[in-house]
């Protein structure tokens, strides 16, 4: 699709401090679709949204019966937009293409979550896009799953809001300037990482660009998303290192290869643990 700012705020916007409700219906199973070991499966459309779209495939197994990644990045191809093909932008539009800025919700004190969670603001995803659960006690969450959208960080919105999509992620991270929406809370399953099993044990978060346009990965959007992540890992307990923050591409069975070449991967490993070493556990922003 053509990639072009939407010319009005996203739909449903509210600050992070205003929670989901606790009644959210839950996901509709396609009925073409079966659940691996009576789990809710997910849909797989062609043009996956976000990084991925959710799928059963499963690689290597591990001791405990699900697939493990392997550190470092794999071959690169390149990648699907979120709602078709990629559109190419220049370097000058680049201030266009995130001027979703304009009316969104500011970064303020009444939307920062508790301790070291960055400001947040929810925007939730359609609840046909992601499975409700109640994670850490029904899946362990021991992976973050590092994504590129493909597309804009609007039109990112527009697709995980899309209930005929198929797709989530629990975060996006806009280039400009490092704003953070919530989609889907910690606690279920987005429908990211195109891997049943790594969609049950991990948080997606998506970065708004192109795995080839390394002007979309800016010091604001590494910034932003360093201190989530590490937030992240320290409510957990995920090590900040290779093995457990992992590319799309990394995932068994992924047909995607986002982060892509130009992703710094040094660089955010250690604005990870920097963000880990001065601050503490933190705890979860207001959409759980």
């Amino acid at each position: 699709m053509d990639a072009e700012p939407l010319n009005a705020v996203p739909p449903n916007a509210v600050p992070s401090d205003s929670a989901p409700p606790n009644d959210a219906p839950p996901n509709a199973v396609p009925s073409d679709c079966a659940p691996p070991n009576d789990a809710p499966p997910n849909a797989v459309p062609s043009d996956s949204a976000s990084s991925a779209a959710a799928s059963a495939s499963s690689g290597g197994a591990s001791s405990d019966g699900a697939s493990r990644p392997g550190p470092g990045p794999a071959g690169v191809r390149r990648r699907r937009a979120l709602g078709g093909a990629a559109t190419l932008l220049g370097a000058a539009a680049l201030g266009a293409a995130t001027a979703f800025s304009v009316g969104r919700p500011a970064a303020s004190a009444a939307s920062r979550p508790p301790e070291s969670y960055p400001p947040t603001h929810w925007i939730p995803a359609s609840s046909a896009n992601y499975t409700v659960s109640g994670r850490p006690g029904s899946y362990p969450v021991e992976y973050l799953v590092i994504h590129v959208t493909q597309e804009t960080f609007p039109d990112t919105v527009k697709i995980f809001q899309d209930p005929k999509s198929k797709v989530s992620a629990h975060y996006a991270v806009a280039s400009a300037d490092g704003y953070i929406a919530q989609f889907v809370r910690e606690r279920d399953i987005a429908w990211h990482a195109g891997n049943w099993s790594y969609n049950t044990r991990s948080i997606g978060i998506e970065h708004e660009g192109w795995i080839d346009r390394p002007e979309y990965f800016t010091d604001a959007l590494y910034q932003a998303s360093a201190r989530l992540a590490a937030a992240v890992c320290a409510r957990y307990g995920i090590p900040a290192d290779r093995d457990h923050i992992i590319g799309h591409i990394e995932v068994p069975g992924s047909t995607h290869t986002d982060p892509g070449p130009y992703w710094d991967w040094d660089r955010y490993l250690r604005l990870v643990t920097g963000h880990l070493t001065a601050g503490g556990a933190g705890r979860p922003p207001a959409g759980g």
